[in-house]
């Protein structure tokens, strides 16, 4: 179990933008890796947080704005549990961050607070300065990321020690499986930690419920350790968990998919009835000016980006004026004769004054929509399979998702003849594309 000791600087109450990051990975016994940076946080802060911080606007004015160190944090923090004092705080301003970008995070938390409280109790005060003072745990550089969080590893590797790592995983699984009539942790033993498909069946023998894992086995088990209302309801009519194994994220995904929308079940159908309704759309008005504006996806024929609301299609639109320097009242964020606000503040060159002419603006952002436009698919992708003998396929023809299938790794054949016979038939719809455009995107699902 690796975990990621994480600490967080910001430019304070409300915005809490970050200014500063440090993450340390460890087992518990030492340091895997480190990855420590300053984020400019495209906003001034405060004279009392450099006072306290000594991080100024000249400080980070060089720095990567949050985004351009987006992956980096995913890649420190991916499969393992995220590690703060007061963890809250820094895992919701993170989550924040990506909010901004248009993205989920989501990891297991762990408290070194609560931690502490537990394992060495009676201290008068568990603030991370005053507990490390009593512990004779130095921290060079106090209320900077690096700092903070180099002492966090030293608290956490002492709790680790002191618990031998026993409490610390009892905290993150601090809940006893749901009692079910039909299911017990031994009868979920024989389900494979493999990337898949899973499937909660009930007496009645019917899917209730369709989910996705990269390991199966632990993502089935942790549904009966989560003590949510709707969990437990599904934990106590399942009968049964059988399991389908896709070799690839790419395609447990697209079963997943296709699953739900087959057997439609019961505790899928509030997953289902969110989806992406919002898209970042383009159109060139009467004065020949390129406009950016959110619609209802339904009515747009050529989405830039879709959203699941109104507010994260907003958000992610202020987000792409203020990096670009676009104007407010061309992307439907301002009304008005005048020149708009960010003009006034110097984040809009001035289209909407005249100070830039609309050939300059318009070159600016077809470049952003070149860069952001989703690329039609006319090759099938190849993934792992599920097993070294085999490879798996999505197959794409003209541009429409066809299905799957497997495939001999040692197949001297993989034209489109060949893979249609080995093609297991799905539908292409929205849902499918937006999986396989973000598989693309990124080259692997995070």
């Amino acid at each position: 179990m690796i975990f990621s000791i994480i600490d967080v600087e910001t430019t304070g109450y409300p915005k809490n933008k970050i200014t500063d990051i440090s993450i340390f990975s460890t087992d518990g016994k030492s340091i895997i890796k480190e990855f420590h940076s300053l984020v400019n946080p495209s906003t001034t802060i405060p004279r009392n947080i450099t006072r306290l911080t000594g991080i100024s606007d000249e400080t980070v004015k060089d720095a990567p704005k949050f985004f351009e160190i987006a992956k980096q944090v995913l890649d420190n923090t991916k499969d393992s549990i995220f590690v703060a004092h007061n963890v809250n705080f820094d895992f919701n301003v993170i989550k924040n961050e990506y909010r901004e970008l248009g993205y989920s995070f989501k990891r297991k938390k762990l408290c070194t607070v609560k931690l502490s409280r537990k394992i060495i109790p009676g201290y008068k005060s568990y603030s991370l300065g005053k507990l490390c003072a009593d512990l004779k745990i130095p921290i060079h550089g106090r209320h900077r990321a690096k700092g903070d969080a180099f002492a966090t590893f030293k608290l956490f590797k002492l709790l680790f020690e002191k618990s031998n790592g026993n409490l610390i995983e009892n905290e993150i699984y601090n809940k006893q499986l749901t009692v079910s009539k039909y299911l017990h942790e031994k009868d979920l033993d024989y389900l494979p930690n493999e990337i898949g498909v899973y499937y909660f069946w009930n007496n009645d023998n019917k899917i209730i419920y369709v989910g996705k894992s990269i390991k199966i086995k632990d993502r089935v088990i942790s549904h009966f350790r989560n003590s949510s209302k709707k969990e437990i309801k599904l934990c106590q009519e399942a009968t049964k968990v059988t399991y389908t194994i896709t070799g690839s994220d790419l395609i447990a995904q697209l079963l997943e998919s296709a699953e739900i929308k087959k057997h439609y079940p019961i505790f899928n159908r509030k997953q289902k009835r969110i989806g992406e309704n919002y898209a970042l759309t383009y159109f060139t008005n009467k004065d020949g000016i390129i406009e950016l504006k959110i619609d209802y996806l339904k009515r747009v024929t050529n989405p830039l980006i879709t959203y699941e609301g109104s507010k994260k299609a907003k958000d992610h639109l202020k987000y792409i004026v203020e990096t670009n320097q676009f104007c407010l009242k061309y992307c439907d964020l301002e009304k008005g004769k005048n020149s708009c606000f960010y003009f006034q503040i110097k984040k809009c060159l001035g289209i909407c004054c005249n100070k830039e002419s609309n050939g300059e603006y318009n070159k600016r952002v077809l470049k952003f929509i070149m860069a952001t436009q989703p690329k039609k698919l006319n090759e099938s992708l190849f993934t792992s399979g599920r097993n070294r003998k085999e490879i798996g396929f999505v197959f794409i023809e003209n541009g429409v998702y066809k299905g799957f299938g497997f495939i001999p790794k040692k197949s001297r054949f993989r034209d489109n003849e060949y893979l249609k016979k080995k093609l297991i038939k799905q539908n292409d719809n929205r849902d499918a594309r937006r999986i396989i455009r973000s598989y693309v995107k990124n080259e692997k699902i995070v």
